[in-house]
């Protein structure tokens, strides 16, 4: 199931918000996703994000290695 993902406004990297939806589940326009926040593994801090923020992880990415 693909992850939602946020950028991290402080290193512009992808990050995961911590859900995980169906690309049906998450373009239906009465599912909210606001006031969300997320402790990010890019920079360290929290963020606040709602659907508007918020992409789907594509079938395709890999995460880089650690």
């Amino acid at each position: 199931m693909p992850r939602v993902m946020i950028r991290c406004p402080n290193t512009q990297k992808l990050v995961p918000t911590g859900f995980a939806m169906e690309k049906n589940a998450f373009d239906n326009p009465t599912f909210d996703l606001t006031n969300n926040t997320v402790h990010c593994p890019a920079c360290g801090k929290d963020h606040t994000w709602s659907k508007r923020d918020a992409v789907l992880e594509s079938a395709n990415y890999k995460p880089p290695p650690r």
